[in-house]
């Protein structure tokens, strides 16, 4: 237990030091030894700045104060896995600057079962939605592990329907793992927490989420699957980072096609420029991943089945049919139906009860659709 707790106390270092920490480490002797060092004898033994000799000698607290820290993290419900622990994830194994340990609250992914990032755009349109859903939904009910980073958008609604389909999901964190972010994804990050899905960080509890954590998590993200997945991307989107840093991991990256004329689709287009795979179906995940499932002809379909709507009144259908997954106000479905809005409202509501439409901000209607 003694080297455990320098252990627990060098992973702390990773807050302001993504790089060959293990390496330092392993050279001064051990997580105890290098506690033990001082600054000149870092720069001297080690061979590292002085800058970083300083940001590792200000960073140690008493030996007593980080035992306690551990305890309470594992209070908490909090684990550490250090990089030599047999369970530490064998996928993070061989990346570059991989984690000195990792923190984790829930559990962590299965080893040998197949896992599947999900990540895109935090302001998705309905489309993008409705990806995210039907492939977090349909991989998980094939067994395969979803992982994501629980931010707000293409992320959580992949990592929700995921668990809601009764498969694991697994979040990366920029920040520590008691630490809810984006707020209001506070179901989605219970949820991780418990029945054996997981909240997963480098980062020691406590740790503030801020902009500079989050491109280092992005490894990590890509290193924990076997495919990674793009649903929708601006041409400038932060999803590039963690697309290259799965390339250079050797992960398969597919694409969700979108329309040329949508901003969202630019960078997942490009990507497809690039040599990217198509992600048109599960089926076409599932292949990659080198699974074979016995599919009959008519058992594929696509993930636009529109919901039920058969028996409802000709009036009735008059809305409906304008009305598709791109948003329309009110007035556009009235000017569309060639009836006043107050009537469209009306009906809007009736097709809302019966779940063939659904409002997606005040006044904006689209066509409900259901995953096939």
């Amino acid at each position: 237990m003694e080297e455990r707790i320098y252990d627990y106390w060098a992973a702390t270092l990773q807050d302001g030091y993504i790089g060959n920490l293990i390496n330092i480490v392993n050279e001064a002797g051990g997580s105890h030894a290098f506690y033990d060092m001082s600054k000149e004898q870092m720069i001297e033994g080690l061979g590292i700045t002085d800058r970083l000799a300083g940001y590792f000698e200000e960073k140690k607290l008493p030996r007593d104060n980080i035992e306690a820290a551990y305890y309470t993290m594992m209070e908490k419900g909090i684990s550490y896995v250090n990089h030599t622990d047999d369970d530490y994830p064998i996928r993070l194994r061989d990346i570059a600057s991989k984690p000195y340990g990792l923190f984790v609250k829930g559990s962590l992914p299965d080893e040998l079962t197949p896992s599947v990032a999900i990540v895109g755009a935090r302001e998705c349109s309905e489309y993008g939605r409705l990806m995210a859903e039907y492939f977090g939904d349909r991989l998980a009910k094939e067994g395969i592990r979803i992982i994501s980073g629980m931010a707000w958008g293409i992320d959580g609604i992949a990592q929700t329907a995921a668990i809601a389909a009764g498969g694991k999901s697994y979040a990366i964190l920029g920040c520590g793992v008691d630490i809810t972010y984006p707020a209001r994804n506070k179901i989605l990050y219970k949820r991780l927490c418990e029945n054996g899905n997981g909240v997963i960080s480098e980062y020691a509890p406590g740790t503030a989420a801020e902009s500079r954590r989050f491109p280092p998590r992005n490894r990590l993200i890509s290193g924990l699957c076997d495919a990674l997945i793009v649903v929708e991307a601006r041409a400038k989107s932060g999803t590039k980072i963690t697309v290259d840093l799965a390339i250079d991991q050797g992960r398969t990256v597919m694409v969700v096609p979108g329309r040329l004329t949508d901003k969202l689709s630019t960078g997942c287009l490009n990507l497809l420029y690039q040599g990217a795979l198509p992600a048109t179906s599960v089926e076409a995940v599932l292949d990659v991943l080198g699974i074979n499932r016995q599919i009959k002809l008519g058992d594929i379909k696509g993930p636009q089945t529109v919901a039920d709507d058969t028996g409802i009144p000709e009036e009735m259908r008059a809305v409906l049919d304008i009305l598709t997954i791109e948003p329309k106000s009110i007035d556009e479905i009235a000017r569309d139906a060639n009836m006043p809005s107050n009537n469209a409202m009306i009906i809007l509501t009736k097709l809302e009860i019966e779940n063939l439409v659904r409002e997606v901000s005040p006044g904006y209607y689209i066509r409900q659709l259901e995953l096939a």
